[in-house]
């Protein structure tokens, strides 16, 4: 695999996580927070997502297998989720604004580290998807190594973004941190697109079909 391989690895997982925008939502969260506890937060969110991703990137391969699962089909269904998810970014799913609601569900404080930091943000559903479809596609033991440094440095920038969320929030401001997530999402989706068209051109490629030539005619 070339470096190619891993710049796709970390830009895909890098948009999925979209560390700015977690870290927008972050820094509405630990309003009221001291900096030490705001710290030991953050550090728990990435350890605990950097385990889930690690965990999916190691079993990834074995769980298709044993599920009798494509990769070509698990790459459509994984661009199709991924998609989801960029939609949502582009609608504004993850903008701050929308956690002052009395309807949300991170409403609930009691750990945010766990809950809405390390899932779904930093290793929700799309980023597993990503996770497993490079674990996969990854074929010698120097592929699946970039993929593990990918998963690690977005990890440890999703770390810092936290770190210095109130920064990063005031710096972008609301209408800043809105465009990077819209801009993010739509780079997401067309990710997504590409990947749900690999795997469809794969699975019904003509190769695939038997011949309507008999054999002993061709030749």
């Amino acid at each position: 695999m070339s470096l190619e391989f891993f710049v796709s690895a970390f830009v895909s997982l890098f948009v999925v996580v979209d560390p700015f925008g977690t870290a927008a939502v972050f820094a509405v969260l630990a309003q009221g927070m001291d900096r030490n506890r705001q710290r030991r937060v953050a550090v728990k969110a990435m350890l605990i997502a950097l385990g889930i991703l690690l965990t999916f990137s190691l079993t990834g391969r074995a769980l298709l297998e044993y599920m009798h699962i494509s990769l070509d089909a698990f790459r459509v269904a994984g661009g199709l989720l991924l998609f989801i998810t960029a939609f949502r970014m582009i609608m504004g799913f993850h903008d701050p604004d929308q956690l002052n609601s009395e309807k949300t569900a991170y409403k609930d404080r009691s750990d945010i580290a766990v809950f809405p930091l390390a899932i779904p943000m930093l290793a929700g559903p799309g980023v597993m998807t990503a996770v497993i479809m490079f674990s996969t596609a990854a074929q010698d033991v120097a592929s699946h190594v970039q993929v593990t440094v990918a998963i690690v440095l977005v990890q440890i920038v999703g770390l810092f973004s936290l770190l210095g969320a109130a920064r990063l929030s005031r710096f972008f401001g609301t209408t800043g941190n809105s465009i990077i997530a819209r801009i993010m999402g739509i780079l997401l989706a067309a990710m997504a697109v590409q990947f749900m068209a690999d795997g469809i051109t794969e699975l019904f490629r003509l190769r695939d079909f038997p011949s309507p030539v008999p054999d002993i005619m061709q030749g």
